[in-house]
């Protein structure tokens, strides 16, 4: 498959925003943001994300069809199409090298200098809260871990591989360093997390009706313990 595994630059800000929230719209979304978010929003957040790549402990990967033409999104000289990204994070390590995360299952996330008016920041409070307190309670303050903060394929290359090639990334750092996995899960990715030797420690269910939507919103907590053999 034509695939290439590069990092995120401060070029493809506005490709990996794109496709992560065309990845992620859904019930939940449409609670969290009011109507449909503005390319002039999209392009706001894409130019704040590009502060995120200076971060430290943070790794910003994306998967290139080479295959396909550029779209609108990626910089004319890409040489194929951004379909895919991924962003990891170290925790509780000495700061060294890329970025720190971007934790969150919506758009953009209340640490954003820009916030976009399409965003219910209650409602997005009332998901995240919970989540973000899950992560600490589980994975401490001291021993060192990695984080799968995002992972995104766009909708019309979903179930390529795309989204193996930037997980065996992270799980090959880890099973390399000796360091546990840690990630959130909605049910589109549990089950490919499961297959990589994951494991559910905790459920957070998420109530839509209150924010006029139906149903539930479900997170599965997941932690992976490093493999001496590759899987």
């Amino acid at each position: 498959m034509p695939f290439e595994l590069r990092p995120i630059t401060s070029d493809d800000t506005l490709s990996w925003v794109r496709v992560r929230s065309l990845a992620y719209y859904g019930p939940t979304h449409e609670c969290i943001h009011n109507g449909a978010i503005s390319d002039s929003s999209v392009r706001r957040i894409a130019e704040d994300w590009k502060e995120d790549l200076k971060k430290p402990n943070n790794y910003h990967w994306r998967v290139v069809d080479t295959d396909l033409e550029p779209s609108e999104d990626d910089p004319p000289t890409n040489g194929g199409r951004t379909i895919a990204i991924a962003v990891w994070s170290m925790h509780n390590a000495k700061a060294e090298r890329s970025n720190e995360p971007v934790a969150t299952p919506s758009l953009t996330t209340t640490k954003s200098s820009f916030v976009p008016p399409e965003l219910r920041l209650d409602a997005l409070s009332s998901l995240l809260g919970p989540l973000r307190a899950a992560q600490p309670e589980i994975m401490g303050s001291s021993e060192p871990y990695l984080m799968l903060n995002m992972l995104a394929t766009h909708p019309d290359h979903q179930g390529r591989g795309a989204g193996k090639v930037l997980l065996d990334w992270g799980l090959k750092k880890a099973d390399d360093e000796g360091l546990v996995t840690y990630l959130s899960a909605t049910g589109l990715g549990r089950r490919m997390y499961e297959k990589r030797g994951f494991e559910v420690v905790k459920t957070i269910e998420w109530d839509r009706v209150p924010w006029g939507g139906e149903g539930k919103d479900c997170h599965w907590c997941m932690v992976r313990r490093p493999q001496k053999e590759k899987v």
